[in-house]
């Protein structure tokens, strides 16, 4: 046969086979992706309500009060807690993902909301 300009039928299916695979490849990279990232939003969700929980349950005094001074030194970077008005920890920042976790606790005989904000 003479070659020239046009692909021959078996160059033309070793290019095609080649493609799929690539795309197959390409596929299955995204695909990992989106469950690796679905993964950490519930592994950080996750974090978020067990720090949440620890401070309800750790530091609470004989009374039932949340003690906010073990609260403030006990805190590590990337957490955020907001219990009333009292805030303790960094600041949440606004160009990634924060997860949140909600309780209700008592500071001083009152009932406040109690919001603790994680980020990777």
């Amino acid at each position: 046969m003479r070659r020239g300009f046009i692909i021959l039928g078996e160059e033309f299916l070793s290019l095609l086979a080649a493609f799929l695979a690539f795309m197959l490849l390409l596929s299955n990279f995204i695909i990992l992706n989106k469950r690796s990232s679905s993964i950490l939003n519930e592994r950080m969700q996750l974090v978020a309500d067990n720090i949440a929980d620890t401070i309800a349950k750790k530091y609470v005094d004989s009374e039932g009060n949340v003690d906010l001074s073990k609260l403030n030194v006990t805190l590590r970077d990337k957490i955020e807690v907001r219990v009333g008005t009292a805030h303790f920890g960094g600041n949440s920042p606004d160009n990634v993902n924060v997860y949140s976790a909600r309780r209700l606790v008592f500071v001083d005989g009152q009932p406040l909301l109690m919001e603790v904000k994680v980020w990777p």
